[in-house]
């Protein structure tokens, strides 16, 4: 299956160049009156909390996790029978543990997207600014709430295109080439054993880029393996899950984090059980086919437990120095 992402600031013409994408390539553009439009199709109907609502009220909890539930079932359903261009809806998060997908973010100056809102819907100058901004939020916190993960982490993404001074349908033919070029096999060569894998330098988390990892949750464990001088490496190995008949990889995982001593690897999930049955399908296929590498999932009620210990020693350890 063929997969493009793409993450767009708003103004910057990004959803005008998914479709130039998907005209170009003929994969389906799925947005949200795709999703829309096939949930209603399956017998779904169910509210749609746009990205800028999401979380606005108590009483629509319920409800928007049904949605987005349903939503991420059937992209993933459609996946597995179309190619796909996916704007929006947390797609590099959704694909993540692909190779072949490309993730894209569509970005341009803030002054020059409140000019085209301005001309595309004939707004005055304060207004636009204001909505620019409320887009933009959305977008921040539809990614927070539903991934738990930094919209603007630019880790989630393979190509950052700037639509500023480009032709929006000379961007999309850039975003075809490098999908064409980041999609073709690659000999895959052994590399060294892990035993001998050389080790990370490991930059104190204070001095590291903010965005070094790709969920906040990623942070507060390596947080935690430091204050314990376990060492460790993040995700350091991918392991191929799925081939199709051509002997291409339609699958892989990526653990994450290393503990070289203990040569386990460890894999993190905050999610709630029932929408965790991914990783631990994932986990129990990477046991069927590598049984002699050891993998641990975290939950989220463990993932707890741990950061509820290390606060405790982490105090013992402050009063012990006083």
């Amino acid at each position: 299956m063929g997969i493009i992402t793409i993450s767009r600031e708003f103004g910057s013409g990004g959803e005008t160049i998914a479709h130039f994408v998907a005209d170009k390539t003929g994969f389906v553009l799925v947005n949200k009156d795709t999703i829309l439009k096939g949930l209603a199709e399956h017998g779904i109907e169910v509210p749609n909390p746009d990205q800028e609502d999401l979380g606005a009220t108590e009483g629509k909890k319920g409800q928007e996790e049904q949605y987005i539930e349903a939503m991420h079932d059937f992209i993933y359903d459609l996946a597995i029978r179309n190619d796909l261009v996916i704007l929006g809806r947390g797609g590099s998060i959704l694909f993540r543990d692909y190779p072949p997908a490309l993730h894209v973010r569509v970005i341009a100056q803030f002054t020059e997207r409140v000019r085209r809102v301005m001309r595309a819907y004939g707004l005055a100058s304060e207004t636009a600014v204001r909505l620019v901004k409320e887009k933009d939020r959305g977008k921040i916190l539809y990614l927070r709430q539903v991934f738990n993960a930094n919209w603007n982490n630019l880790r989630l993404y393979d190509l950052v295109l700037n639509t500023e001074k480009m032709v929006l349908e000379d961007a999309a033919d850039l975003i075809i080439t490098a999908y064409r070029i980041h999609a073709e096999p690659r000999e895959v060569k052994d590399g060294p054993p892990l035993g001998e894998m050389e080790d990370r330098v490991f930059i104190p988390p204070a001095e590291a880029e903010a965005d070094q990892f790709m969920h906040p949750s990623e942070e507060e464990f390596a947080h935690m393996l430091d204050f314990y001088r376990i060492r460790w490496q993040y995700e350091p190995r991918t392991f191929f899950l799925e081939w199709d008949s051509e002997g291409n990889v339609v699958e892989a995982f990526s653990p994450d984090f290393y503990l070289p001593d203990q040569d386990l690897f460890i894999e993190l999930t905050t999610q709630k059980p029932r929408q965790a049955w991914k990783k631990n399908r994932k986990i129990r296929r990477m046991k069927e086919l590598y049984p002699d590498i050891s993998i641990r999932l975290i939950d989220k009620r463990g993932f707890e437990s741990l950061l509820k210990k290390h606060s405790i020693d982490q105090d013992q350890g402050e009063e012990d120095d006083n």
